[in-house]
C-alpha cells in the first residue's frame, strides 16, 4: 500500500498517496482517506480477492495507523482472510 503512482514502470495507475497521508494531523477524514485509497486500489488492481472490508484504527500517540483487511479469495473456499499491517511514516 505504500507503493506511489508512476513508482511501477509498466503500470503507472498503480499506488497510493498513503505516505502524504501519514504526515498530516490525525482527524477523522484522515482514517477514511486511507481506507478509501485501500480499497480503491485493491479493487482497481486485485482481482483474485472480493467481499473486501477495511477497517482503520487510528493511534495518533504513536503517530500510526493499525490497517486490517478482511477479504474472501475468489474462486477458493476458504475461510475469511485477515490481513494486518502498520502503516507510520518514516523519515
Amino acid at each position: 500500500m505504500e507503493t506511489i503512482p508512476t513508482e511501477k514502470f509498466f503500470n503507472t495507475l498503480l499506488g497510493t498517496d498513503i505516505r502524504d497521508t501519514l504526515f498530516e494531523n490525525y482527524t477523522n477524514s484522515t482514517v477514511m482517506l486511507i481506507r478509501d485509497q485501500i480499497r480503491t486500489t485493491l479493487r482497481n488492481f486485485e482481482p483474485r480477492v472480493e467481499n473486501v472490508e477495511i477497517d482503520v484504527n487510528g493511534q495518533p500517540d504513536l503517530n500510526a495507523f493499525e490497517v486490517v483487511v478482511f477479504y474472501d479469495i475468489v474462486g477458493i473456499p476458504l475461510p475469511r482472510q485477515v490481513f494486518t499491517f502498520l502503516l507510520e511514516p518514516t523519515r
